[in-house]
Parts: structure tokens; sequence; C-alpha cells
């Protein structure tokens, strides 16, 4: 582990895979998950990558080996730690960097690419992408949310003191539920120089596959839609096809 730290002083645990290429990809996960994304990263970056790429994978704070609990997670603060893991990225001596970004992990690149300049980066991938908080979560469009997400109305959430995510140990604390109703990834407008392909199975039960279509469409210049048909939201058998068609991107951007 390489000691990263964001600008509040979290140290941001992390994984490299150093082969000695020009061109390095960061990866982030998605919410309840971790750096090895349920085994999915360690195989990509292991595997399929190396060598071509080097990698670095990381925990978002409230998730894998982080010293901060999930109910005192943000997503601010998420932003905070991939901007740190960017950083050093940066200043890695690579002359390539991609990012590759899961679920939830997309939501944060979205809000960080609207406000801080990723035009130095090569391309991007996300993979089954929270594009809206509001219909992933708030008034979700899709199964997933809508069981611990039960309120009645938005007022109630400004008394909620914690959700817990069904089937895991994760809690969303009051401030990340407010940054969930506040907050809008879908708004952020995606640069035209800056490639960008969206991975997403068309039967997803936790993220709405219509709202990747829906970005993929307002910014059509730079965005690219591959539809896995008929799979849910670990692409189930498809995955492998889901590997190839990122690892072809990186290389077609390289």
């Amino acid at each position: 582990m390489i000691k990263i730290t964001a600008a509040d002083g979290h140290v941001v645990p992390n994984k490299v895979v150093l082969q000695g290429s020009d061109s390095l990809v960061v990866m982030s996960h998605g919410i309840t998950t971790g750096k090895d994304e349920d085994g999915l990263y360690t195989e990509f970056a292991e595997e399929i990558l190396s060598p071509a790429f080097d990698s670095i994978r990381f925990d978002f704070r409230g998730h894998g080996e982080s010293t901060i609990p999930s109910h005192q997670a943000t997503v601010t603060g998420e932003i905070l730690d991939l901007m740190a893991v960017m950083k050093w990225a940066r200043e890695s001596g690579h002359r390539n960097i991609f990012h590759l970004a899961t679920s939830f992990g997309a939501s944060v690149t979205l809000l960080a690419q609207s406000h801080f300049s990723f035009n130095d980066l090569s391309a991007l991938v996300f993979w089954n992408p929270v594009i809206s908080y509001r219909n992933t979560f708030i008034q979700a469009k899709v199964e997933w949310a809508s069981e611990f997400f039960d309120h009645e109305t938005e007022d109630e959430l400004a008394y909620r003191t914690g959700t817990n995510i069904t089937e895991t140990d994760f809690i969303i604390g009051p401030q990340m539920t407010l940054e969930l109703l506040l907050l809008a990834p879908e708004q952020a407008k995606w640069p035209s120089s800056l490639p960008l392909l969206i991975v997403h199975g068309d039967a997803d039960s936790a993220v709405p596959f219509s709202d990747a279509e829906e970005y993929a469409k307002r910014n059509s210049n730079s965005v690219t839609l591959y539809r896995v048909l008929d799979v849910d939201h670990g692409f189930d058998d498809k995955i492998q096809d889901v590997f190839q068609q990122t690892l072809h991107w990186f290389k077609e951007n390289a």
C-alpha cells in the first residue's frame, strides 16, 4: 500500500499493481463494497489489465479498510478521497491515466469532474453507474433502494439518524442522506474532449439503466453506451465481455 492522504487527513487504503507500464488505471468502487469490488476489480486489475496497464484501487471512506465508519461517510468526503488518489496518479510518472468507476463510485466521479479538471486523463469507463441519486435512492425507479428508503415524504429525511442498506452492515448517515437528496450528478455535463464508455446491464435492479441511456444521449459527443443485455447489477455471466470491452476502450484511447 502507498500512503495517500486526503485533504482532511484521512488516509486512503489502496492496492497498487505496478508492472512497469506507462499507463495507469485508477479504479473506484461502489457503495457497500471496497477496493476489490467483490472480487471483480481484483480479477480485472491482476489478470486482465496487467501487465499492459498498471493500476490502483482504493477504499472510499466508510468502506473496506477505511478507519471511518460507514455512517460517517459522505459524498463530499469520497470526492476528497478520489482527488487524493488522482493527485498521486498524476505524480506517479505514468504517461497515460485512465479511470474506471463502478456504480456509486461513478456518481462521485461525475460530481468531481463538474468542478475539477479531468482533461489530462486519457479515457474513462463507468460500470452500471449511479447517475441520479433521486432515481436510484430518493424516489427509486428500481427495486433495490426502495427497500430501505421507505419514507413517505422527503421531510422525513431531515430527521433520519441512519439508514441501513438491506443485507449489509453499511449505514447511510444523516449527512449522506441529505447529500443524496440535494446533489445531482446527472447535471454534470461531460467534456467533449474526454472519451467515456458507459457499460450498463439493461436488467439492473439496483441502478436504473434508463439514467445511463439518457446521460449518454445528452452527452453524445463524448459518451458511448454499451448495453449489456439481460443482466443485473453485477453483470452476471457477461462479466468477461465487460472486462474485454473495458480493456479495448483503454487500449483504443492510449
